[in-house]
């Protein structure tokens, strides 16, 4: 094991064993009154400051009945408090006295234990959360042992208290001395919040089959104890991520277009989303990045409305299709059961789901509750697959989807029960927390003649056909899914083939460049050189007329020179010319100037032969020229020939082939929103795949409806089993993954829902809203996993961590691990991302000159209208994101200037009667449509206004409109809240309340300190948000002054 991967997983370990222990239950939880001897249904959670044998009293006497199965247990939570308290001792710890703008208010208590009927202390429950020791010790010492400290002080408490109880039953005086003893080691907060007691006491009825569960300090502590020992290769490519050298850009990789999106990386299914909606450049490069790639992390960073969850349900399509694919191998669907002993001295045999279909286990993971329900009760809603085919681009198609989805409509039934929707089959399940999963356990295995369950429905379906029908019935869908996947395959060969001519159109168009380089290149050669030609040409004629000239001086010399010579003919002219020196000078004179003139005359034609000589080698060079330049235009025109028919081919092709000017710099947003290389029949094609894989899916659970019965009910007895009998829980396992091709959970539940399961037994585990989730709170889900996608967005909502920046730093500087693994910023996305090989370098929004590293982007946003697109685009996405071009409305960003004084917190009175105001029209107008309520947010970046608002709307919003009380009170909860509360979620209209008075700019500061929050809030909104605030002071502010600038109602 390396040292970072022992020294991350060992900060993480003490990170969680700081965590405070939380009291799991309020004054709403109710315990049935078939538990009680008196027949009355009791509050789990009763005060306890006044002390009172609450064993004894008649109130919690277990029924007859009852008592036979299980028993009554008493949780004592002594010394609450409210988590803030533990932020305010931090900080007058570290003397930070920063503003604290939304404080915890989670119920905590200092120490728990519990009490049997008979009033014993049952001591192997006590439990002490570290924090407590912690804030006792660094107290005294800021860099103190807290591990040592925390385990000596708990070995003498403990002790302490056997010594008091002496194994008698407790009283008063007992519990007053275990308190003080715990006072002796421990820190004790108080809480000055009203309604708030110091003690309290949870009644719990335990099944004699459920022990109760010990205390943790975290869900996560014992897995990442396990992880520790025995780390699998997902956690440790997790935490030591990829090295910076090996990383590769995809944002505009021209190369890594061309790899991922080659048509032979296409997934052969896809989910049956309407044919036309296709996903955009990016969900495409990163469904088939993941799909077919062999990394075991993958990480994509969607901002909101960019179909993060859409390119998710492609990969579940993907992996269905894969399965059905080894199901189409079956002669006999019995066939997928391998009949076999989990031990050779077993009497009995058990049929195990073979690993080759076993394989494609699935679950989706978060920390938000929310986002994992709603993926699970959204699949199988009847709306994603089954629509109104008149309102579609494809009729016939639609049709189909229905025709092949209502084979599964039996099953569909169960879905509808589960989710309370109509359906149109059974694809995932909310697992996770016991009572989700006893829920969907009373659905396997309920016998009701007018309510069955699924596998009495199962029975039902295979008694109703005979095997021979059943055979008949299952190759017949057999063929049908071969048949559907040969369409694919053939549609996929001839996108492969237009891919080819694609690149060979690239090719050509990359050698008609380099053409007609050369063609300009030539003709630039040429043209200078016919310059040099003609200038030769007029050098030439200077010398020929000089020449010419020079010949006829020359002439002219020879005639003057010849007179005087035949002047001196004679002795008497000879005489004469001897002493007449004038007629010898004149003679001298003409005869040097010939001489001089012949060599003129010489250098002139010696010139003029090498002017010559250098025209003829020109002109042999022009007429190479003019070949060369003839050969390149014929080139170029046979070349345009085969581009004209290339373009002729993408034209006609029904395939989506790029344009010639595609990968252009300005032609980005088109580029963005488009799919290449598929077709409309193949999407289709892929779809039906998709659906037929049901089919056999259907099939096969029917056929082995009895080997399915009985794993079902290993499943349920798993808690027992997985000791004695791994095998049969495993098996029961992946049966649950046939039935429910994808299961949901939080981390929160991971350990306790796979308890017993060994490491790399889920084979795709998808992590949703990964950006939210602190990295340790993974641990146990990666270390079960073989491949990992996490899906997220770091500049939505970050991480809730509850541990105060001062003791995160200490101990991430103590273990010596880096910055982006233990920080109060560190999520699971942004530790994915690192480990992640393909991604971006995105800029700070606040630094351009800081950039991170992210997974995967996606850039196409489809559920905002402009201005809010504009204004999230600006403000934390460097204005990379695109909106398509078909969506042209403009909704409206407007800011209602209210003024007034704070009342309570940051909440202003006038705000909340401006929000009272603007609510009761949207009421008013949504009541007029003819709609049951208001599509309306209400948001705010502090809890005390989100409390006030809603107070206000619960007393007076009533009596503005006709609604009755109860229908607004629940409107109210779940429209009213801070930003965190609707991360995933959206609603036609936002109202941002921005809360504060002139004297609390630092908590506005603190809301757009950076992007995060105001980015949530302006993409809730699909058509309008509005800002209730003092505009004068806040317009200005960072990210604040964007939405002011955007505004288009004033």
């Amino acid at each position: 094991m390396s040292q970072l991967l022992n020294d991350t997983l060992s900060a993480w370990l003490l990170i969680e064993s700081l965590s405070p222990g939380e009291v799991n239950f309020t004054a709403e939880d109710i315990l049935s009154a078939e538990n009680f001897k008196n027949g009355a249904k009791q509050a789990q959670l009763q005060s306890f400051d006044e002390y009172f044998e609450i064993w004894n009293d008649e109130r919690f006497i277990i029924s007859e009945e009852k008592s036979e199965i299980g028993e009554i247990i008493f949780k004592f939570y002594r010394h609450c408090f409210c988590y803030n308290e533990i932020n305010l001792k931090i900080q007058d710890i570290f003397d930070d006295y920063s503003d604290i703008h939304n404080p915890n208010g989670t119920h905590c208590y200092g120490y728990t234990f519990n009490i049997d009927k008979h009033g014993q202390v049952i001591v192997d429950s006590i439990h002490i959360p570290m924090i407590m020791s912690a804030l006792k010790e660094i107290e005294k010492n800021k860099n103190a042992n807290i591990e040592e400290k925390f385990n000596d002080s708990v070995e003498k408490f403990v002790q302490k208290v056997k010594e008091i109880l002496a194994d008698e039953p407790i009283n008063e005086f007992k519990l007053k001395k275990m308190d003080i003893a715990y006072d002796e080691y421990f820190s004790v907060l108080n809480s000055k919040k009203d309604g708030l007691f110091a003690h309290y006491v949870a009644i719990e009825y335990v099944k004699d089959s459920d022990l109760p569960q010990p205390e943790f300090n975290s869900f996560f502590i014992s897995d990442i104890e396990k992880a520790r020992k025995s780390p699998n290769q997902t956690l440790i490519d997790y935490i030591e991520g990829v090295e910076e050298s090996k990383r590769i850009e995809v944002d505009e990789n021209k190369e890594m277009f061309d790899k991922f999106l080659h048509p032979s990386r296409l997934p052969d299914g896809r989910w049956p989303s309407q044919t036309e909606f296709r996903l955009s450049l990016m969900q495409q490069l990163a469904v088939n990045q993941i799909t077919s790639g062999n990394e075991r992390i993958s990480s994509v960073n969607g901002p909101p409305g960019t179909g993060k969850t859409t390119l998710l349900k492609d990969i579940f399509a993907h992996l269905v299709v894969e399965r059905g694919k080894e199901l189409a191998k079956l002669n006999n669907p019995k066939d997928a059961f391998v009949k076999t002993k989990t031990h050779e001295t077993d009497d009995k045999y058990v049929y195990l789901l073979k690993e080759s279909i076993a394989k494609y286990k699935m679950v989706v993971a978060s920390s938000n509750n929310g986002a994992v329900e709603n993926i699970s009760k959204d699949l199988p809603k009847i709306e994603e697959i089954i629509r109104n085919p008149e309102k579609c681009k494809f009729p016939k198609y639609e049709q189909n989807y229905a025709n092949l989805a209502h084979e599964l409509k039996d099953f569909a039934e169960i879905a509808e029960d589960l989710i309370g929707e109509s359906a149109w089959g059974l694809f995932s399940g909310v697992f996770g927390k016991s009572t989700n999963i006893n829920q969907v356990l009373s659905h396997m295995l309920k016998q009701d003649a007018n309510d069955i369950g699924f596998a009495k429905l199962l029975q039902n379906e295979n008694n109703r056909m005979s095997y021979n029908e059943l055979m008949s019935e299952w190759q017949s869908h057999q063929r049908a899914f071969l048949e559907e996947l040969r369409h694919v395959e053939m549609l996929k060969e001839e996108s492969i083939r237009a891919y080819d001519v694609y690149k060979n159109c690239e090719s050509y168009s990359k050698v008609e460049h380099e053409l007609n380089s050369k063609k300009m290149n030539v003709k630039e050669k040429l043209n200078h050189l016919e310059i040099q030609i003609s200038c030769d040409n007029k050098e030439i004629e200077d010398l020929d007329d000089r020449i010419n000239y020079n010949t006829k001086q020359l002439e002219t010399l020879n005639e003057l020179i010849k007179s005087i010579r035949d002047s001196n003919k004679g002795f008497v002219n000879k005489l004469k010319a001897i002493f007449n020196s004038e007629e010898d000078e004149r003679y001298k004179k003409h005869n040097a100037e010939k001489q001089q003139l012949l060599g003129q005359q010489i250098e002139l034609e010696k010139c003029k032969k090498i002017k010559n000589e250098d025209l003829v080698s020109k002109l042999k060079e022009k007429e190479k020229l003019i070949k060369q330049l003839t050969k390149v235009q014929l080139q170029l025109d046979e070349l345009n020939s085969q581009l004209q028919e290339l373009e002729a081919y993408r034209i006609e092709s029904k395939i989506t082939i790029p344009e010639k000017d595609f990968w252009s710099d300005n032609n980005y947003d088109e580029r963005q929103v488009t799919n290449l290389w598929t077709s409309d029949e193949l999407q289709y094609r892929r779809a039906m795949l998709f659906l037929r894989a049901m089919i056999l899916h259907k099939l096969l659970l029917i056929a082995n409806n009895t080997t399915i019965y009985y794993a079902i009910n290993d499943f349920k007895s798993r808690r027992k089993l997985i000791d004695a009998n791994p095998d049969k829980v495993h098996n029961a396992w992946n049966v649950m993954h046939l039935i429910f091709p994808v299961v949901s959970t939080t981390f929160a539940s991971f350990k306790s829902m796979y308890g017993g399961i060994p490491k790399d037994f889920i084979d795709y585990l998808f992590i949703d809203e990964a950006g939210q989730a602190i990295p340790q709170a993974a641990v146990g889900a990666l270390f079960r996993s073989k491949k990992v996608v996490a899906v997220g967005d770091p500049i939505q909502i970050e991480p809730v961590v509850t541990l105060e920046s001062h003791l995160i730093d200490n101990i991430r500087k103590n273990y010596n691990v880096p910055e982006y693994l233990v920080s109060k910023e560190a999520s699971v996305q942004s530790v994915a991302d690192n480990a992640n090989q393909y991604g971006f370098w995105k800029s700070d929004a606040t630094d351009s000159n800081q950039k991170t590293w992210i997974g995967i982007p996606l850039w196409v946003h489809r559920r905002c209208l402009k201005p809010m697109f504009t204004i999230a685009n600006q403000i934390a996405y460097n204005n990379k994101m695109v909106l398509p071009s078909n969506i042209t409305n403009v909704g409206k960003t407007g800011w209602y200037d209210v003024k007034g004084n704070s009342v309570q917190k940051q909440f202003v009175k006038e705000h909340g009667e401006k929000v009272l105001e603007l609510l009761a029209n949207d009421w008013f107008e949504a009541i007029k449509e003819g709609k049951n309520e208001p599509s309306s947010f209400v948001i705010s970046p502090f809890s005390a206004v989100q409390k006030q608002v809603k107070r206000i709307l619960k007393q007076q919003l009533p009596t503005r409109i006709d609604i009755e009380r109860t229908k607004i009170n629940q409107w109210v909860d779940k429209s009213i809240g801070t930003v965190h509360t609707f991360q995933g979620k959206e609603a036609q209209k936002v109202y941002f309340v921005i809360g504060t008075d002139n004297t609390q700019d630092g908590a506005v500061n603190w809301s757009c300190e950076k992007p995060n929050l105001l980015n949530v809030a302006v993409t809730r909104a699909k058509k309008e948000f509005y800002v209730i605030g003092d505009m004068q002071r806040i317009q200005s502010k960072p990210f604040y002054e964007t939405i002011f600038k955007e505004r288009n109602v004033k």
